[in-house]
């Protein structure tokens, strides 16, 4: 019998799920079925928060809890400060949140045996490393998390020492539309890890390895390397051109899902256009870049590309004054919210995985001493 192979488990549903939906055909996305849109404009980091992990929008005493718990969580103990402020100033920051979030869960093994309370601990501290090692590999006055402000506004200070509403703004939307996105290889990843009754800090942790590939999260680094390459506007029809000769990727182009737009790339282009009000700014010129690729890829008679998340994001991240190797670190920020949600909905009914490759070896071969090799 011909058995087929899924290469990448494209089109193999593997679980039920009501989280979200992904209508790649008519680019949307919506969380427990309200539109990611509708959420990036109207909802804050910690309802939305609530809402992936819950299945319904807050009250407000429900709201006041989540956040009274994330502010509980935000500080890292001293063993964890001591090796995080003794790492080499030049770690990708993805690298650094394998090794902190790793060695915090080893630390609190005895405290995480609960699903939820873990995924608001993860959920809090990732911010505080991540602002951390941004201060520390610069050589700046580390900031201490300040419990008066918000998840979003609180990481924006401890990078920056300032707070800037127009930015803070626009970030969280950001980070809303970062917070899920199917089961797509990081979610996967931790769903695996999950499937084994493993800890959630070990789920985090492979989704975080999952993520830092150039071909998922990493993409938005690579995007803004393109165009650094691509070097300006007059330059860009050429390198669509030599790209498509050479068959070489066009980083922010083209999803697994969606066939169209994808909407969260139409959202963060709009908040650039919002935002970039400096024209001698690198990320000016990027922004134009990126349009113009847009533009030729979306209206490309041969080879028709719609532009995804990554096309715009790193160019957002990096007007805010984040360093491109931390972009990937600032997907993962708000994406720890879709894994752990995964991870819990998934071992309420659980079975672990075990996939089957299909043999294509020899059936038998003898062994031959060393001696006769």
């Amino acid at each position: 019998m011909d058995i087929k192979i899924f290469k990448g488990l494209e089109g193999v549903l593997v679980c039920e799920t009501s989280i979200s939906f992904i209508d790649g055909i008519a680019g949307r996305l919506s969380y427990r079925g309200i539109p990611v849109e509708v959420l990036a404009d109207n909802s804050c980091f910690e309802e939305t928060a609530f809402l992936l992990w819950n299945n319904s929008l807050p009250n407000q005493a429900e709201l006041q809890e989540l956040k009274n718990e994330l502010l509980k969580h935000r500080k890292l103990p001293q063993e964890v400060l001591k090796v995080l402020f003794n790492l080499p100033k030049d770690l990708h920051y993805m690298d650094v949140l394998k090794t902190i979030l790793s060695l915090f869960g080893a630390l609190d093994w005895r405290n995480s045996k609960d699903l939820y309370e873990t995924a608001i601990k993860i959920t809090s501290i990732i911010p505080t490393i991540i602002a951390y090692y941004f201060r520390y590999s610069n050589d700046l006055k580390i900031i201490p998390p300040d419990n008066s402000l918000s998840h979003t506004e609180n990481f924006y200070y401890m990078c920056f020492g300032n707070l800037n509403d127009k930015f803070i703004k626009a970030l969280e939307s950001c980070f809303v539309l970062h917070m899920e996105q199917g089961l797509n290889a990081s979610t996967f990843s931790s769903m695996v890890v999950g499937s084994t009754l493993s800890d959630m800090y070990s789920c985090i942790v492979s989704a975080l390895g999952a993520l830092k590939g150039p071909l998922h999260g990493g993409a938005n680094e690579r995007v803004l390397c393109m165009l650094e390459e691509i070097g300006s506007l007059e330059n860009v029809e050429k390198y669509v051109e030599e790209s498509f000769r050479i068959k070489r990727k066009i980083m922010g182009f083209g999803h697994r899902i969606y066939k169209t737009y994808d909407p969260r790339a139409i959202y963060i282009k709009n908040l650039l256009e919002e935002i970039i009000t400096d024209k001698e700014r690198e990320e000016y010129k990027y922004f134009q870049m990126a349009k113009k690729l847009e533009e030729i890829l979306v209206n490309n008679p041969v080879k028709k590309l719609y532009p995804n998340i990554d096309l715009y994001s790193g160019i957002f991240y990096s007007y805010l004054g984040f360093p491109k190797k931390m972009f990937t670190a600032l997907f993962a920020l708000p994406r720890v919210v879709g894994w752990t949600a995964h991870v819990i909905e998934y071992t309420k009914d659980n079975k672990l995985f075990r996939p089957s490759g299909k043999y294509v070896g020899p059936v038998h071969r003898n062994y031959v001493s060393i001696e006769e090799r």
